[in-house]
C-alpha cells in the first residue's frame, strides 16, 4: 500500500514518441509500428507510466511474428482517456486472460526461455496502473492478436 503517485504533468507526446522509438529498436524492422496520439497529458509518475506502457508495447513486439503490425493509441474517451496497444500476434487463449496479471504467471511456459520473460511484466503493469487509478482491459483471440488497454479516470487527465 504505497502512496499514490504525485500529480506531476506527464508530457504524453514526448513519452509516446520515445516508447515508439524503443519499440522500433526492439523490433529491428520486423514489424510495422504505428502511433496515434491525441494531445492529452496525464498527471502522475512518468517513470511508472513509462514502465507500464513500455511493458505492454514490448510484449506486443515479442509475441507478434515478423511481418505483423502493432498499433499504439492514446485518446480521449467520453470522460476518461485510453492508452492501448493492439497487435495481430499469436493471441492468448481465453482461459489464461484472467490470470495474466498474476506474478510469475505465464500463459505459455514453453516460451519463457525463447522470449526471456519472467512472468512479472503484467503484474508490474497492473500495479502501476492501479496506483494511477487506471484499469487494465485485455482482449485477445488465439491466432488473431491482442489488445491491452489502460483506462485513466478524468482526475488523472491534465487536458491538452
Amino acid at each position: 500500500s504505497s502512496p499514490k503517485p504525485g500529480r506531476d504533468r506527464v508530457p504524453m507526446a514526448t513519452l509516446l514518441a520515445k516508447l515508439r522509438s524503443d519499440a522500433e529498436a526492439l523490433s529491428a524492422g520486423r514489424h510495422s509500428i504505428t502511433l496515434e496520439a491525441e494531445a492529452i497529458d496525464l498527471l502522475g509518475n512518468e517513470s511508472e507510466l513509462a514502465s507500464a506502457f513500455g511493458n505492454l508495447i514490448s510484449n506486443a513486439v515479442r509475441y507478434t511474428p515478423a511481418g505483423g503490425t502493432i498499433a499504439i493509441c492514446w485518446k480521449r474517451c467520453v470522460s476518461s482517456a485510453e492508452f492501448a496497444v493492439s497487435d495481430n500476434g499469436i493471441g492468448i487463449a481465453p482461459e489464461h486472460i484472467p490470470r495474466l496479471t498474476e506474478r510469475f504467471y505465464r500463459a505459455d511456459t514453453g516460451r519463457s526461455r525463447e522470449s526471456g520473460g519472467t512472468g512479472l511484466g503484467l503484474a508490474i503493469v497492473k500495479h502501476a496502473l492501479s496506483r494511477h487509478q487506471a484499469t487494465l482491459d485485455i482482449a485477445s483471440k488465439p491466432g488473431k492478436g491482442s489488445r491491452f488497454s489502460a483506462i485513466f479516470p478524468p482526475g488523472r487527465l491534465a487536458g491538452g
